[in-house]
C-alpha cells in the first residue's frame, strides 16, 4: 500500500514539473504573424531577438545541410571541384542583366523601390499589443556597365534612419558582394569578393554614407564565365535583393 502511494506521488510530482517547464518556455515566445520569436532578458528588459548580426561562413566551414546538398548534386559538386580559376589577363566584364528578389522570411516588411532608392517599413505587434516599427531608407550607386579584371573601383551606399521605435535587437543594413552566378544572395560564399557592408541595430542606427573599394574579379568563378554583384538590403530576416549579372567577354 505504501509503495503504491509513493509511486502515485512521484507521478504527480513529475506531471507538475513538466507543466511548469512548458509554461516557462511558452512565456518566452512572442508571436509575429503566427511565427514564434524567442526573447531574451538583456539589462533587465525583455528584448525581442528577430535576427542577430548577419553570419558568414568562413572558408572550408560547412553548415549542417551542406553534406545533404553534396549528396543531392554530385555532378555540380564535382564540376566545381574540377574547375581551376586562372587569372584573367584581358577581356571585360559586361553588365548583362538585372534582377530583383524579395525574400521576406518573416513577411512583416513593406518595400517601396524607385530604381536604386528603397524605403522599407517593418512593423509588428508583440503579445501585449505594443506596436514596434523600424523604417529605413537605402540608396546605392549604379554599378559600372563594364569592368576590366583587376580594375580598382568603388561603390557608395547610403543608409537613412526614418524611424526606430522598438527595443528589439533588429539588424538593418545593406551589403554588396561579387559571387558566382546562382550563389547565395544573403550570405557571401568563401570565394566571394566583398564590396561593402553597412549594418545597424537597436544600439546604433544613425544615418551613414559608406563607400566600398574593391578590385573587379580577376578570375572566373566557374565555367559559366559569369558572375553576380549582389546588393542586399535587409531588415531583420526580410531582404530586398538586387542582382546585377556580369558576363566575361575575352
Amino acid at each position: 500500500m505504501k509503495s503504491g502511494i509513493k509511486i502515485l506521488l512521484n507521478l504527480t510530482t513529475g506531471v507538475l514539473l513538466l507543466f511548469l517547464y512548458n509554461f516557462i518556455v511558452l512565456s518566452q515566445n512572442v508571436s509575429v504573424n503566427n511565427d514564434q520569436i524567442s526573447t531574451s532578458d538583456e539589462n533587465s528588459s525583455n528584448v525581442i531577438i528577430l535576427e542577430g548580426a548577419p553570419e558568414e561562413k568562413s572558408p572550408g566551414e560547412k553548415t549542417p545541410g551542406d553534406n545533404t546538398k553534396d549528396k543531392q548534386n554530385p555532378t555540380e559538386t564535382n564540376e566545381i571541384t574540377r574547375f581551376i580559376a586562372e587569372e584573367l589577363t584581358g577581356g571585360t566584364w559586361v553588365l548583362s542583366n538585372t534582377e530583383i528578389k524579395k525574400l521576406n522570411a518573416m513577411n512583416i516588411t513593406k518595400w517601396n523601390a524607385a530604381g536604386n532608392e528603397l524605403n522599407a517599413v517593418c512593423t509588428w505587434k508583440d503579445k501585449i499589443e505594443i506596436v514596434h516599427t523600424v523604417e529605413s531608407g537605402f540608396k546605392w550607386q549604379d554599378p559600372p556597365k563594364t569592368m576590366k579584371p583587376g580594375e580598382y573601383l568603388n561603390l557608395e551606399a547610403i543608409y537613412t534612419n526614418v524611424d526606430y521605435s522598438t527595443t528589439a535587437n533588429l539588424n538593418t543594413g545593406i551589403k554588396m558582394f561579387f559571387g558566382r552566378i546562382g550563389g547565395d544572395v544573403k550570405n557571401p560564399e568563401p570565394n566571394s569578393i566583398e564590396v561593402l557592408k553597412l549594418n545597424k541595430d537597436y544600439k546604433q542606427y544613425n544615418n551613414e554614407v559608406k563607400k566600398g573599394f574593391f578590385y573587379a574579379p580577376k578570375t572566373l568563378f566557374d565555367v559559366s564565365k559569369m558572375c553576380q554583384l549582389v546588393v542586399d538590403c535587409y531588415i531583420g530576416k526580410d531582404h530586398y535583393v538586387t542582382i546585377y549579372t556580369y558576363t566575361y567577354q575575352p
